[in-house]
């Protein structure tokens, strides 16, 4: 007995050409000759063959071209440290110019819990508090008004976020909808004892007509 067949069908035909057409000399199924079969054996090369891969072969590491790219890879770790290390000072530095705490307010006293990315978006990219008075940069970052105009004034003349040239006569007020946007935001009264719900836009007349209290400083107001 043999487990070659005696004969194809034409479609096993066409497989088994489609299958070995990479074979330079089709040593195993010549395309105009007459197929012999034979007795299967454990040797079988045609069998063997297509059961076995091409075992791509791992090229060997030159020792001294790994050693350079392991230099490379600790390199470029130490420059991303650096950097992130620069921008973080940057980041605290820009605070301390812009020195808004007791004029802004903080993202905390947000009534809703909104995503991180939204909160991002309606934050000044200085100070980190919500925008007030918002001004616009020609590459497209928002800021509170007197924060930029204090990093511009002791940074220099570019953006805070991506150093892309800029000029106090750059600044621009956003577009309508977001300004909409960040009026339509419900927030906490952080004046001590008070914590009434309020819009943004709403914000300056509720303090207002906020009696005096003893703590002043519990007042927070919106730089506008």
């Amino acid at each position: 007995d043999t487990i070659h067949p005696i004969n194809f069908c034409h479609n096993c035909w066409n497989v088994v050409q489609r299958k070995f057409s990479n074979f330079p000399c089709e040593e195993y199924f010549p395309r105009n000759g007459t197929v012999e079969w034979h007795p299967h054996s454990s040797s079988c090369e045609v069998c063997g063959t297509s059961f076995r891969g091409v075992k791509r072969k791992k090229q060997a590491l030159n020792p001294q071209m790994s050693k350079k790219l392991r230099i490379a890879a600790g390199c470029a770790r130490k420059i991303r440290c650096i950097r992130s290390r620069k921008q973080m000072n940057n980041k605290a530095l820009m605070k301390k110019i812009a020195n808004c705490n007791k004029l802004h307010l903080s993202t905390k006293i947000l009534v809703v819990d909104y995503p991180i990315d939204f909160v991002k978006s309606i934050s000044c990219q200085v100070c980190e508090h919500i925008l007030a008075d918002p001004v616009e940069t020609t590459c497209r970052h928002l800021f509170c008004r007197i924060c930029i105009l204090k990093c511009l004034k002791v940074m220099g003349s570019y953006c805070p976020s991506c150093r892309y040239p800029c000029f106090p006569t750059d600044l621009v007020s956003p577009v309508k909808s977001f300004l909409s946007v960040l009026n339509s935001l419900a927030v906490r009264c952080p004046v001590k004892g008070c914590h009434e719900e309020v819009l943004l836009g709403k914000y300056c007349h509720h303090l207002s007509i906020h009696k005096k209290v003893e703590d002043k400083e519990g007042y927070v107001y919106v730089n506008k």
